[in-house]
């Protein structure tokens, strides 16, 4: 079963290669793309027919060898047409005819279309192909190190065809005079930024120079001058650094102004961290103002709502102290017990009536024939609803003092309520006693009013994290 299905599949598969027309490629001109195409078409054909000892069909015969002439043609044409500099245009129909040749050949159906594969040899072809890279390569008059980079590449690219001439040497030549070049250029540019005092920019330009020239050896002094100035655009941008924060502290007045020369030291130490692991006493000075910066909160009060408070205004610099005295914000916070009640509102009443089929009867027609009547009947009667109610309110207060203050009062209240409906007087069947809603336990009614008084607060302390930035 499992071969069957493996065959099966098989089929399908070769089904959809056969349903893709190399015409959409040669539409778009992509012509070797549609080359392959045909030539997967044709294989799946062949392989099918082989399996049903069954002969070509004359239609794909001639589509084949139609396909192919028109094909051969056009390459022949546009490579005879082509103008002496267009190399490009050359190369692509040289590759289609190329493609020709080794997608099309030594197949069952190859015979068909011999007469246009035998026009080229595949040597023949590859060797016209580097021949067209190699005298490309040769108009380029190299002015810079991408010239020569791309001289070298296109002579390399003949040469995976053919070894042409001394296609290899040249290229080997053009990379190497690339290398020597772009070394040239990038140490030049280095120079120029010395004398502009860019000295990062420089190290970059002295590091290319010497990794571009590698492949040859050491380019003059490339790596020395490299690590000089990487050094010296390091330790002035640590000074730098270094002088901003010392200039901070001197002036500085509030928390924020510590934490922020801390970020100076702390950069200054870090870029200078190739070479030790502190600029002067940055990292001890990035350290001591990063704790002189923090902001000590201490939050008491009510469990809940402090440890929303604490995540609300959780940021790297706050510190969280065990104790008021240690704390430059104390925040006391408390909510009462709650009240909770349950109540039923009045009952409601609703008068109803429905003409319901309550069955039939037999009854003469206006011919004297029997027939079945519906027979239908009055129902009144009533309907009740009682509401029952869950309520709960809760109160809080926050009081604060030190670098923030905020003293204030939130009150919040929920409600959860459940309707039982009944019916009374001549009811009908369908309509049974039924409830609607759901009415929370009182715990569960006193969580959601916690949640309702926190969503109330949390905006005072977001809002107090804010201001906490620049404090």
């Amino acid at each position: 079963m499992r071969k069957i299905l493996l065959a099966f599949l098989c089929l399908i598969l070769a089904s959809c290669v056969v349903s893709v027309k190399p015409e959409d490629k040669f539409k778009s001109g992509d012509y070797i793309g549609g080359v392959k195409i045909l030539a997967n078409n044709f294989n799946a054909k062949s392989q099918k027919l082989q399996q049903k000892n069954k002969p070509w069909k004359d239609k794909d015969i001639l589509y084949l060898q139609a396909t192919v002439a028109k094909l051969t043609v056009m390459a022949q044409k546009n490579i005879q047409q082509a103008a002496p500099t267009d190399y490009e245009k050359r190369i692509k129909n040289y590759q289609l005819l190329l493609a020709l040749k080794t997608e099309l050949g030594d197949k069952s159906y190859s015979p068909y279309i011999e007469k246009y594969l035998s026009l080229y040899t595949i040597n023949g072809i590859k060797e016209s192909l580097a021949k067209q890279f190699y005298q490309q390569a040769n108009e380029i008059v190299p002015a810079y190190s991408d010239d020569y980079l791309r001289k070298a590449k296109l002579y390399r690219q003949g040469y995976e065809y053919f070894n042409y001439q001394d296609i290899l040497k040249r290229a080997e030549d053009n990379q190497n005079m690339y290398y020597k070049t772009a070394a040239q250029e990038f140490y030049t540019d280095a120079q120029a930024d010395i004398r502009e005092r860019n000295y990062k920019q420089a190290a970059a330009n002295f590091r290319k120079a010497h990794e571009v020239y590698l492949p040859l050896g050491n380019y003059k002094d490339s790596a020395k001058q490299a690590d000089i100035y990487e050094k010296k655009w390091r330790t002035i941008e640590a000074e730098n650094h270094y002088q901003q924060a010392q200039t901070i502290i001197r002036r500085a007045k509030r928390l924020s102004e510590y934490r922020e020369a801390a970020t100076l030291y702390r950069a200054a130490s870090e870029v200078y961290s190739p070479y030790g692991n502190t600029y002067k006493n940055s990292t001890k000075l990035a350290s001591m103002y990063a704790q002189k910066g923090q902001i000590q909160i201490f939050v008491r009060g009510n469990s809940y709502l402090a440890d929303n408070i604490r995540s609300a205004l959780q940021k790297n610099y706050v510190n969280f102290v065990d104790n008021a005295s240690a704390a430059n914000l104390v925040i006391d916070v408390s909510m009462n017990r709650g009240q909770f009640q349950q109540y039923k509102e009045n009952i409601e009443t609703q008068n109803l009536h429905e003409n319901l089929r309550v069955g039939s009867k037999q009854v003469a027609d206006e011919h004297g024939n029997m027939v079945n009547q519906d027979v239908y009947k009055d129902f009144y009667f009533k309907k009740y609803s009682v509401k029952t109610v869950n309520e709960a309110e809760m109160m809080a207060e926050v009081h604060t003092r030190g670098l923030y203050a905020l003293n204030r009062n939130y009150r919040a209240k929920t409600t959860s309520s459940q309707t039982y409906y009944w019916f009374d007087g001549n009811v009908p069947k369908k309509y049974t006693a039924y409830t609607e809603g759901k009415l929370l336990a009182r715990e569960e009614q006193f969580n959601q009013t916690r949640q309702k008084l926190w969503s109330q607060m949390s905006g005072d302390f977001y809002e107090m994290n804010r201001i906490l930035d620049t404090q």
